[in-house]
């Protein structure tokens, strides 16, 4: 389903947290400082404190701006401002509202709230070309989008200030620049300001509630957001089950016990949207190092009607949810040991109240599996979002005979040298085609995918051991050809994939060939990275077996050790780059910025590689097979399967 802004009704407005202030997230790059006059005393900047939009003398009260055509004229650096709750440039456009008659030394509190990204500042005094430290009390920009921005401030001596409502960037056009503003004197900043029947700190006042966690008492067990109260429960849907009203708070949540491996929990229940704000409450235990799954479904589509589901813990903040998807499916994973909340509501994207309760199964179970490689049943060889054992998806038109080998319970048996015809889509996205293909010990292996080009199709080959590591792979040549060298004993999968930035649901046509060869001799330590070009390097020869294997550092290797893999070294860092030449020079190393911390390190033979995302010491390159892969780019080097990076002196670069 597309769900557009949501407004999420009580309990998920612990989001928010119940101390007042506003939201711990910050705004984009702001992009350019305003520009600003600096001719002197009474600049521009200054002289528009002159003329505010607005001026407010008593305390509550309100005002509406709009920020379109008011001019990008105000920018406070960062520092000048004494209480400086993060920092963005104030691009955009901007007004002021100036405070007449404050209380010296009294708190107060402003709130500003419209369709834009806004950030607030409170200043006493302009007297230069523009504010300078000393003269800006507070700065906010703590909140994205069109979510409410709040600071307070202590009153000046002069009872006067200045607010600036600014919008954070510069580079569009405001459509919609207004907003709502109130200022009231700060009851409170947090909930320690608050005490006895109003508890609970909101917008600097005390309150009775924020959520209905906060309530105590089974008659009266829902907050209503409106008035910060603890009302009753609603009672409003018809054809509802017998839970009701009860569980509309977690006082009188429907207690669900805990699954077994062989029985899972499911309850059937009813839910409608007669107010809004209705929900169904669950509560349940659950212990440490255990995963639960949480399945919802009900009968119709998606979006009609459509019910969404929430994991929340003793306090009321949401743990998990899931509101995309039918049946919605979320996981507790790796959760402190504690009472939880599952949350039910019905959600309509245009406000609509439905007071028909409709039908819906809860499901918490113990998951079957993790990967697709614990499903060992080929009539169900996928791990499903909910972690069960499910048959394969079949979506594809046109498919061949073995569409139900997507997972490796299900994998066609190939016979080495033999061709094998197949056809896949790539409709759902998951889609593929598994093969295996048995290997002895030292045995080479050697994968050619062929295809037409028809309707710009582009198929994919990767190969996998049993336990589902990557050993080799291609994806930009037709045919697709991977050759593995000296492998270890077993059974590995071919898995194929259709890959389109659109859904494809005709299945197109692919012959594969898997083909086993065995070598005079087994390896040696020179020789495990002589195939490189699609063979992820292993670099371990076990001289009784023959083959190469992968380097068992398990993160305790030091500073210039052989490596493999990132994980195998205690600095996380490990030198091999992807189907690079020369792979057995491949060590553990170090972050970098510069060729200097790489001769420190190492010493010499040894750079900085530019400019990838993360750049790390390597050694020195003697051309572009040394470098490894650029995995996303489709521009081949000739004669190649990849577009290597470039080795310039030394250095790899892109």
């Amino acid at each position: 389903m597309s769900h557009t802004f949501r407004k999420l009704f009580i309990p998920i407005a612990t989001l928010l947290a119940s101390a007042c202030g506003g939201g711990g997230s910050s705004s984009p790059d702001a992009g350019a400082a305003d520009a600003m006059t600096t001719d002197g005393g009474g600049g521009a900047e200054c002289a528009e404190f002159d003329t505010p939009a607005t001026t407010i003398s008593t305390y509550p009260n309100t005002f509406d701006g709009n920020l379109v055509g008011a001019g990008a004229d105000h920018n406070v650096a960062e520092g000048i401002c004494t209480d400086e709750r993060s920092f963005f440039d104030q691009a955009g456009e901007d007004q002021i509202i100036r405070l007449d008659n404050l209380t010296a030394g009294q708190r107060y509190a402003v709130i500003a709230a419209g369709p834009v990204d806004l950030g607030l500042y409170i200043v006493d005094s302009c007297s230069g070309a523009a504010v300078a430290a000393g003269e800006c009390l507070a700065f906010a920009d703590e909140t994205l989008g069109n979510e409410p921005e709040t600071l307070d401030f202590i009153a000046p001596a002069s009872g006067t200030a200045y607010v600036v409502v600014d919008h954070f960037a510069s580079d569009a056009p405001i459509l919609d620049g207004t907003y709502s503003f109130s200022v009231l004197e700060a009851e409170c900043v947090d909930n320690s300001g608050c005490s006895g029947a109003t508890p609970t700190c909101s917008n600097f006042t005390c309150v009775e509630c924020v959520t209905s966690f906060e309530c105590g008492s089974a008659s009266a067990g829902v907050c209503d957001t409106t008035t910060n109260t603890c009302i009753a429960s609603f009672d409003d849907c018809t054809n509802d089950d017998s839970s009701e009203p009860a569980d509309d708070s977690p006082l009188g949540a429907t207690v669900l016990a805990d699954p077994t491996e062989s029985t899972p929990t499911v309850v059937s229940q009813s839910i409608c949207n007669a107010p809004l704000a209705e929900a169904d409450f669950f509560q349940i235990e659950i212990a440490a190092d255990t995963t639960r799954v949480f399945s919802l479904d009900w009968s119709g589509v998606a979006e009609d009607p459509d019910i969404d589901i929430y994991l929340l813990d003793s306090m009321g903040v949401v743990v998990n949810n899931s509101f995309l998807e039918k049946p919605e499916s979320i996981i507790a994973q790796d959760l402190p040991a504690g009472t939880y909340f599952v949350l039910v509501n019905r959600y309509d994207p245009t406000g609509t109240e439905f007071a028909e309760a409709v039908g819906y199964t809860l499901t918490v179970s113990i998951p079957e599996c993790s990967t697709n490689f614990d499903c060992t049943d080929a009539a169900a060889s996928i791990c499903s979002p909910g972690l069960a054992c499910v048959a394969g998806p079949a979506e594809c038109t046109g498919d061949d005979a073995n569409e139900d080998n997507d997972g490796p319970a299900a994998a066609t048996q190939l016979t080495s040298g033999v061709a094998m015809v197949g056809a896949i889509c790539n409709t759902p996205a998951s889609e593929v085609d598994l093969y295996k293909i048995a290997v002895s010990n030292s045995q080479f292996l050697d994968v050619e995918l062929a295809f037409d080009g028809a309707n710009m199709a582009d198929i994919d080959v990767r190969v996998l051991n049993a336990q589902g590591d990557v050993m080799g792979m291609t994806f930009w040549s037709n045919p697709e050809n991977v050759n593995l060298s000296f492998l270890p004993a077993g059974d590995y999968l071919i898995e194929i994939s259709y890959f389109s930035q659109t859904p494809i649901v005709a299945a197109h046509a692919y012959t594969l060939t898997a083909t086993t060869s065995t070598p005079l001799v087994g390896c040696t330590a020179e020789t495990c990275d002589d195939q490189f070009r699609t063979q992820n390097y292993r670099g371990t020869c076990n001289t009784n077996t023959g083959a190469c294997t992968s380097i068992a550092g398990a993160g305790a290797l030091a500073l210039d050790a052989a490596c493999d893999s990132n994980d195998d070294c205690t600095s996380g860092i490990c030198s091999y780059l992807q189907f690079q030449q020369g792979a057995a020079n491949s060590v553990c190393t170090v972050a970098c910025t510069a060729t200097s911390e790489c001769t420190t390190a190492h010493g010499a033979g040894f750079s900085c590689t530019v400019p990838l995302q993360n750049n790390f010491c390597h050694p020195d390159c003697g051309g572009d097979l040394d470098c490894g892969a650029n995995l996303g780019s489709a521009m081949l080097d000739a004669n190649e399967p990849w577009d290597y990076l470039v080795c310039t002196a030394g250095v790899c670069d892109l």
